[in-house]
């Protein structure tokens, strides 16, 4: 889950941002005095136009003098709202129209805002203080691609700029690029010793890897700057939990729980480490509250956004779809556009799907070790193509009927959305690990007829309890999580129609059990590379190690660095009161899929 930072990262904008123009400097309004001198008219429209730039230069500078008096003064704010009276006068300037956008990002305006921005571009391209600002609109418009490029664009401009570095990093976390997010947070902490919330940000994601005690070390110098620093704080909370000093752990804990208000999604991890802390002291009903407590929060603050009218919910996508899959005709969907082979494919395309904590994240860092394997880690490459053709029956029609032509574009899509997540798939096996891509399948049947699929499998039980207790970043799928009663339906749902696409495509799968692949590692691993067409390497057993340096974005990330444990089998049996209630719904499953009951 993504914290809640204290405030919203302002615009950087410091006092020599605002250049005034004095009479020394160059003026580009000015006219050359190299005109024709035969011309008593030319000389006379040159020495208008020059009074003319010399009055407006004055009027500029005037402004500029004013607005920069007020930060220095006033502050940030007081400069930004004379800014937008300045260019209400009609003066621009690169610097005031960067104020106006932070008057109106702080409003709330952020459309507003960017196009004071994209004009102050077009004046300044390279100036490091507009792309900065300019990336802090976009990421806040849900444009993180665009922003990253745009803070990219302003640590090329100014290597120092921390500020930049830091909004970076953001971003990056936003696209769960953990490994580059904390190389953005070091380089801040580097350029600006004394900037603790770089700091508290590479002890949260180390705390969320499995690197306690990075996680220690850099949430104490950050408490030691700002001792009030929340995320600090939570880091240290973490880390102090999975090294089991459970006293240290209570006090930090009471003192968050006992302490000033806290932003509602901090709130909510905050009473989420309650309920690991209660975990870690064996007592599942109190764990369990915390769970729910935490839970109940991020559902309020997010129940008009995924369940708001005319808002179709992620379960009420995949009933839809089995509904439609259930009376479809089998016969479109036996055959599809074969895929011309050119030089960029991949030796082998191979989706990893599921259920979210069904162990994906587990045998995808066992088979990315494998020296042939490049793998994609949750990033959804086929989102394009799920709003074009899942969100309707007409689009499922289309699907079905998908021609040559459309079919190679919606491939490029994909593939550019692959490359553009920094993997190259060219001659080697790729893995595409999406839990619910399961979801997705009428898209792989259809686009990639040669694909195979791995479905990793878990006890179901294990699987929603899991999911009720971790905290995931929120999509429609994820806040169908945030109710033990809404996990357990979802994963029925999912799992039926599962087994509905079995019965119409004819995608090669092969079933892979977590609790196989803890109790028989090389036995299971080497069955999945045959599936998948690699041969076994030794370098698999060791592919806690790989993971520890790839970075992991998932909830499972500190689990998966530890290697092989049993840890999470049968959890379910502390909490088998507690989840009492959707037991007789999973029980199908359960016996389905040959656990015991």
């Amino acid at each position: 889950m993504k914290y809640q930072r204290a405030a919203a990262s302002p615009f950087q904008i410091h006092n020599n941002d605002v250049t005034v123009i004095t009479a020394s400097s160059p003026n580009k309004e000015f006219i050359p005095q190299y005109v024709d001198a035969s011309s008593a008219r030319g000389e006379s429209a040159l020495r208008m136009k020059q009074v003319s730039a010399r009055a407006r230069s004055a009027h500029r500078e005037s402004w500029l003098q004013q607005v920069d008096a007020a930060q220095r003064t006033y502050g940030l704010a007081a400069a930004a709202q004379l800014a937008l009276q300045a260019l209400a006068d009609g003066v621009e300037h690169p610097a005031l129209l960067n104020l106006a956008a932070s008057a109106r990002y702080h409003e709330g305006r952020i459309e507003d805002a960017l196009k004071l921005l994209l004009r102050a571009r077009t004046m300044a391209p390279k100036d490091p203080h507009i792309l900065n600002s300019l990336g802090l609109c976009l990421r806040a418009l849900g444009r993180a691609e665009e922003a990253l490029e745009a803070h990219d664009a302003a640590v090329r401009a100014d290597p120092a700029m921390a500020t930049a570095h830091f909004n970076r990093g953001v971003v990056l976390e936003d696209l769960n690029d953990v490994n580059s997010a904390r190389f953005a947070y070091k380089r801040v902490a580097e350029l600006d010793p004394n900037n603790d919330e770089a700091l508290a940000s590479i002890a949260w994601l180390d705390a969320e890897s499995g690197d306690s005690e990075s996680a220690r070390e850099h949430a104490e110098r950050a408490l030691a700057l700002s001792p009030g620093n929340v995320l600090a704080r939570m880091a240290l909370v973490s880390a102090e939990i999975a090294g089991r000093d459970l006293n240290g752990a209570a006090t930090r804990l009471s003192e968050l729980i006992s302490g000033p208000r806290l932003a509602p999604v901090n709130q909510s991890i905050v009473l989420g480490l309650l309920g690991d802390f209660k975990d870690a002291e064996d007592d599942p009903g109190e764990a369990f509250a915390a769970y729910t407590a935490s839970n109940n929060v991020l559902k309020a603050l997010n129940v008009g956004r995924y369940e708001g009218r005319g808002q179709e919910t992620a379960m009420t996508r995949v009933k839809s779809l089995a509904s439609w899959f259930e009376t479809a005709d089998p016969e479109p969907w036996s055959h599809a556009p074969p895929a011309r082979p050119r030089a960029a494919d991949p030796k082998a395309h191979i989706f990893l799907v599921g259920f979210p904590r069904s162990g994906t994240t587990l045998l995808e860092n066992v088979l990315a070790a494998h020296p042939e394997v490049a793998s994609l880690e949750e990033k959804d490459s086929l989102a394009a193509a799920d709003s074009t053709y899942l969100s309707s029956s007409e689009g499922l029609e289309r699907l079905a009927q998908i021609g040559s032509g459309e079919a190679m574009h919606q491939r490029e899509v994909y593939w550019s959305a692959v490359r553009k997540s920094g993997v190259e798939p060219r001659g080697r096996v790729f893995i595409d690990k999406m839990p619910l891509a399961s979801v997705q399948l009428p898209i792989v049947a259809k686009l990639f007829p040669n694909a195979r699929v791995l479905f990793a499998r878990r006890d179901p039980r294990d699987v929603v309890l899991s999911c009720f207790r971790r905290r995931f970043g929120l999509n429609p799928s994820m806040y169908e999580l945030l109710t033990l009663e809404g996990a357990a339906a979802y994963y029925d749902a999912v799992m039926r129609l599962a087994e509905t696409y079995r019965n119409v495509f004819s995608l090669p799968q092969h079933i892979v059990r977590y609790e196989c692949m803890v109790d028989d590692f090389e036995g299971t691993a080497r069955a999945a590379c045959n599936f998948v067409g690699l041969e076994w390497d030794q370098a698999m057993t060791d592919f806690a190690a790989k993971a520890r340096s790839r970075g992991i974005s998932t909830p499972s990330a500190a689990q998966i660095v530890r290697g092989l444990n049993r840890e999470g089998q049968g959890a379910w049996r502390r909490y088998r009161d507690q989840i009492a209630p959707v037991l007789p719904l999973l029980e199908p499953w359960v016996r389905r899929f040959g656990y015991e009951p």
